[in-house]
């Protein structure tokens, strides 16, 4: 009798959060596409929790199908490529040429998951950068595999510039069902059964200068107080932490890392003024919920998640403990004194002009 295979393990942060924070920001159910697909809740906001990779995947396809749109996740790859993920950061910021930054995704997507491996294959006429699934994918794989193509086309796009020539490019993959017409030339792909995806490309490519202006802050830090606690400091501090509150990764070891400071000197810093990592990064995201709910019109979903929590349920129980109301009653309230403020003024500019 053959022994079923043990399950794949992924971070669903770090496959999902994109996903989720666009799905939300449509009108998508968030909480309600975790529980059918048998994910945690708390696998959006928690770097560490592990979920089963196939759960990941379902969920990709039951999010584009929800939505109607079958190239949902290779929108939201693209973007994710243009604006950066915290996943890479150091990928992206450290690499100088493309095979830089290549093998330095290949030694950091190692550490993150066991549901896929990443090797770049050399030869003197082809070079490529080969996924592979380490589970097979039983039901179909449109969004999975749109996804991974649509991201790593897009940051090879972006990061050598010029160089780019999509007549040069071949990818290799199940099915491009999930991928928006014209994202490639129609001769860039061929379809197989092949249990990932496979980009290649001329092997000169991998020398040519890399770099992604990708959009995770990093504030001037400029030079830090001989004590290290003056108000600039946390100042500082709370600036880089309201700029990426929204990347659910941002623990203490990336922050310090943004800032250009060793973790154990952050926590010195912030033990000294009486506080920590934690507390300031919650006092961070109630001032930036309370600042979305005040003076915009984005749904609860969508600030959620520009906060860095899962939807609008983690949102409403994070804010009861902050303030003891709802967001939607705190935002009430906020358009209820902006009325009374309205009011005052006008009759403040009456009362002046009266003997």
């Amino acid at each position: 009798m053959s022994k079923r295979s043990a399950p794949k393990f992924t971070r669903a942060m770090l496959v999902l959060f994109p996903l989720a924070k666009a799905f939300a920001s449509r009108g998508g159910d968030t909480e309600a596409l975790l529980a059918r697909n048998r994910i945690p809740l708390g696998a959006l906001t928690d770097p560490a929790m592990l979920v089963e990779a196939s759960a990941c995947y379902a969920a990709m396809e039951d999010m584009a199908e929800t939505l109607g749109d079958p190239y949902f996740g290779a929108k939201v790859a693209i973007e994710t490529a243009r604006k950066g993920t915290p996943g890479l950061r150091d990928a992206a910021s450290r690499a100088l040429t493309l095979g830089d930054f290549l093998s330095r995704v290949v030694v950091e997507v190692s550490k993150q998951v066991d549901n896929v491996r990443y090797s770049v294959l050399v030869s003197p006429d082809t070079a490529s950068l080969e996924i592979q699934r380490t589970i097979n994918v039983s039901k179909p794989s449109r969004q999975l595999d749109a996804v991974g193509v649509a991201f790593y086309v897009t940051v090879i796009r972006q990061g050598i510039g010029g160089t780019f020539d999509p007549n040069d490019i071949v990818v290799t993959v199940p099915t491009t069902a999930g991928l928006p017409p014209g994202f490639l030339p129609k001769q860039a792909f061929i379809t197989s059964g092949i249990n990932g995806l496979r980009i290649s490309f001329p092997p000169q490519w991998l020398w040519a200068p890399f770099a992604l202006d990708w959009d995770l802050v990093e504030a001037p830090r400029g030079e830090l107080a001989p004590g290290g606690a003056s108000e600039a400091t946390l100042s500082y501090f709370r600036t880089v932490l309201a700029d990426n509150i929204a990347h659910q990764d941002l623990n203490l070891d990336v922050f310090a890392a943004i800032c250009g400071l060793h973790p154990r000197r952050v926590q010195r810093i912030l033990l000294a003024t009486g506080t920590s990592f934690s507390q300031m990064k919650d006092d961070v995201r109630q001032s930036v919920s309370e600042d979305l709910l005040s003076n915009t019109t984005l749904p609860i979903s969508q600030i959620a998640l520009q906060v860095g929590l899962s939807g609008p349920a983690a949102l409403d129980r994070a804010f009861r403990r902050w303030t003891g109301k709802t967001p939607t009653g705190f935002r009430a309230e906020s358009e209820s004194d902006q009325d009374v403020q309205v009011v005052d003024k006008g009759s403040g500019s009456s009362t002046g002009n009266e003997p």
